[in-house]
């Protein structure tokens, strides 16, 4: 008896010290404040009710959530608030569970609910200038002889070294940008690369364009889609002082209302008429098709000078490694520019941003 006595306060012990910490050191949420105009407040802290993260609530109690390894998502509980729902609808707190956009947002705490730090750029003046429509999709360019190549889901490992290949050709290109996906963290976060890498593109000539805070499906309603442009603004604004008037919607889903939105945002909606299609073809043996569709258009009998808007993604390594070059060889061979989407659509550079001149 004094042998199991022991085991079982060996046993209790041990259960304290591995799993009643996961309720304290996680009982704050990373969600933000909004305050009464529902301004959200980043670096404040939304504290959760202690009733709801207590991990002895019950299983069967009418108030309890989804804890850690349970079923979460449509049709069942949410998460715990310092748990995440993953895409297979469990809940957890590894990065599989928690990056964006697979993470299931409403049902737990997400990488995407995170909000970049300094004041939302929801009240700067947003007005229509230039020749290029708002809230229109545009799937070309208009000044001939030119090719716009464009990256979206950066920036990530391969950026770097893709911005040394256009230096080399001295071409510019056109980057929409993500603020928070594939568990990259924040690009505004100064203690990894990507703050440093978007100043680099500035600075260098690219041009820097939005592809939301962290590449949901902005379809799905106002509310999210005004979340994604304005969160992903601030990150911007908070590396290189101003915001985007470009985008490109993730997945390329902008419906009428999705554009109603862009228009009143005051963004240029930017789709292609090259897919590259590296997203599928990132393998050796596979890029030589990705290569193929741009040889295609660029050696087309009735080519006379057509202009190409292209797409493809700076997180494959193939893309940046083995696709790039070719492109920018094939397209000096045809007498094109490698340019941004701005100078392919005639729109100053001046009109590709707006600054944030308020103090903080």
């Amino acid at each position: 008896m004094i042998f199991v006595g022991l085991l079982f306060l060996f046993h209790a012990s041990m259960s304290l010290q591995y799993h009643v910490p996961i309720a304290s050191q996680h009982r704050d949420s990373v969600l933000s404040v909004r305050d009464g105009d529902g301004e959200l407040h980043p670096n404040r802290i939304a504290t959760v009710d202690d009733q709801s993260t207590d991990i002895h609530l019950g299983q069967h109690d009418a108030v309890s959530k989804a804890r850690l390894g349970e079923r979460c998502g449509p049709g069942k509980r949410k998460c715990e608030s310092y748990l995440c729902c993953s895409p297979a609808g469990y809940c957890g707190m590894t990065a599989a569970h928690c990056m964006s956009p697979d993470c299931q947002l409403g049902y737990g705490t997400c990488d995407a609910d995170k909000v970049p730090e300094g004041k939302s750029t929801k009240r700067i003046q947003r007005p229509h200038i230039g020749g290029v429509p708002y809230g229109e999709v545009i799937v070309t360019c208009k000044v001939p002889y030119t090719f716009a190549m464009t990256y979206d889901d950066g920036p990530n490992e391969f950026t770097r070294d893709l911005l040394d290949i256009l230096d080399k050709y001295q071409a510019k290109a056109t980057f929409f940008i993500t603020g928070i996906n594939s568990g990259k963290g924040q690009i505004d976060d100064f203690t990894r690369p990507w703050g440093s890498l978007i100043q680099r593109m500035h600075y260098s000539g690219h041009q820097i364009a939005s592809h939301t805070w962290s590449h949901q499906d902005l379809t799905a309603s106002r509310k999210l889609r005004k979340q994604q442009i304005l969160k992903n603004e601030a990150a911007l604004r908070n590396i290189i002082g101003g915001f985007p008037t470009y985008m490109r919607p993730p997945y390329s889903k902008c419906d009428e209302d999705c554009l109603r939105d862009m228009d009143q945002l005051g963004y240029h909606v930017i789709s292609f008429n090259i897919d590259t299609a590296d997203y599928i073809n990132d393998d050796p043996d596979k890029i030589q098709l990705s290569k193929d569709i741009v040889d295609k258009a660029l050696t087309s009998p009735s080519l006379d000078g057509r202009p190409y808007l292209a797409i493809g993604h700076d997180i494959h390594a193939q893309t940046v490694y083995n696709l790039t070059e070719h492109i920018l060889q094939r397209v000096n061979d045809a007498g094109y520019r490698a340019v941004t989407v701005g100078e392919c659509l005639e729109d100053p550079r001046d009109n590709w941003y707006r600054w944030d001149y308020r103090s903080a």
